[in-house]
């Protein structure tokens, strides 16, 4: 798949999209070899993503009803904010 996001279910995460964006496409968004030969296939993917309801309207319409874009769900265990339900 050329594309994947990265969708953290908290907003303590709101960082490791862009993280994970600068280690792969950085690293893996090259189009030639370590010897400066082109590639013959395509290098990379784009990582994307937001948490919670930031990303909601502008690329979950893609996801849910476009093409086809492998996704990883991320949540945590124990959360670091006290939840209170009313």
């Amino acid at each position: 798949h050329p594309a994947r996001a990265i969708l953290p279910y908290c907003q303590a995460l709101e960082k490791f999209a862009p993280h994970v964006q600068q280690l792969s496409m950085e690293s893996n968004g090259k189009g030639v070899s370590i010897e400066g030969v082109p590639l013959s296939f395509e290098a990379g993917e784009i990582d994307f993503g937001e948490p919670g309801t930031n990303g909601q309207h502008s690329f979950y319409q893609l996801i849910h009803q476009g093409r086809v874009i492998p996704c990883d769900f991320i949540g945590i265990i124990e959360s670091q904010q006290p939840v209170y339900l009313k």
